[in-house]
């Protein structure tokens, strides 16, 4: 097999369009933002993405069939024409997370697409109850454009996997390209975070959507955020009784 092969369903004719990409990474942002707007556009599949760069495995499916892991590419037409890249893997190597990007910009420049939108996670290690949404551009221009919409800009850090590459070959490729990360955690499944990055981006393209299923799961992710601090919580208070018992009691010289 070839690094990367795309295997085209259909090709549509598509104006002025956008790329979201919502792949798995931290806190699985990106990923659940990703699937929400794609089941509420109703997008319709186009592209399949095979590589031996994504995971060596198949996924038996309800039916008892199998279904080899790939990445794929739906589109839709409204408003705003947008593609949304999903998928329940990135690629597990340096080289791959390359070619897959390289490959996937390399695609969609034949539907016209002139700015892509990447969402994922920004780790904080903290809880928030109002997750804010973070951002990096590829020019100064969209900086200033989407400051306004509550998009937080600011220097240091990284951007790892397919989030930060598919902004660099977009760049490279003549387009715009943003990543909107959402604030959360990083160690817990975060739909609070992903609803708080969704919302940035609908409001950023101009459309609605339904937002009461991805609500839904926000709801679950403060339940396991009040879990978390009430953990973290008796954690701090049981370390303060350890060190008051510490000072309180006297030492001996033998």
């Amino acid at each position: 097999m070839d690094a990367v092969v795309i295997k085209f369903l259909e090709k549509p004719e598509l104006k002025d369009a956008v790329l979201v990409e919502g792949l798995p990474g931290i806190g699985l942002v990106g990923k659940i933002a990703g699937d929400h707007l794609l089941d509420e556009l109703h997008a319709k599949k186009f592209a399949e993405i095979y590589s031996p760069y994504l995971p060596p495995q198949v996924s038996i499916t309800d039916d008892g069939t199998i279904d080899i892991v790939k990445m794929e590419l739906y589109y839709w037409k409204g408003s705003r024409d947008i593609i949304i890249l999903a998928g329940d893997f990135q690629g597990i190597t340096p080289d791959g997370q390359y070619q897959l990007a390289e490959k996937t910009i390399e695609a969609i420049k034949q539907f016209n697409v002139k700015r892509v939108y990447t969402l994922g996670g920004l780790g904080t290690g903290s809880i928030t109850s109002k997750p804010r949404v973070f951002g990096a551009a590829t020019d100064k221009k969209l900086v200033t454009e989407l400051e306004p919409y509550g998009v937080i800009f600011r220097g240091g850090g990284a951007i790892f996997g397919a989030s930060g590459l598919l902004l660099a070959f977009a760049q490279l490729s003549g387009m715009e390209a943003v990543c909107l990360m959402g604030e959360t955690h990083g160690q817990i499944i975060d739909a609070k975070s992903a609803e708080s990055v969704l919302e940035v981006l609908t409001k950023i393209l101009g459309i609605k959507i339904d937002m009461t299923e991805i609500a839904k799961k926000a709801k679950e992710t403060e339940v396991q955020i009040g879990k978390m601090s009430k953990m973290i919580d008796n954690q701090k208070k049981a370390a303060e009784r350890q060190q008051e018992f510490i000072n309180e009691t006297p030492t001996y010289i033998r």
